[in-house]
């Protein structure tokens, strides 16, 4: 598992404004899971969830 999607998706929704959407790429099942909790459990929305093979994409809304 690793730490980085979550921490990289935190610093990028800082810097954004309300609203406003951000697609985030990545490989891995706890990845996957762990960046769809940590949205969730700060408030924002997972708009779509997909994977394919060990890739993964959240479009997230920030909120």
């Amino acid at each position: 598992m690793c730490p980085m999607p979550v921490a990289f998706t935190k610093r990028k929704l800082e810097s954004m404004a309300s609203g406003q959407l951000l697609e985030v790429l990545g490989e891995g099942d706890l990845e996957f899971d762990n960046v769809q909790r940590w949205v969730k459990s700060n408030g924002h929305d997972v708009v779509k969830a997909s994977r394919n093979g060990a890739e993964f994409r959240v479009l997230i809304r920030k909120h």
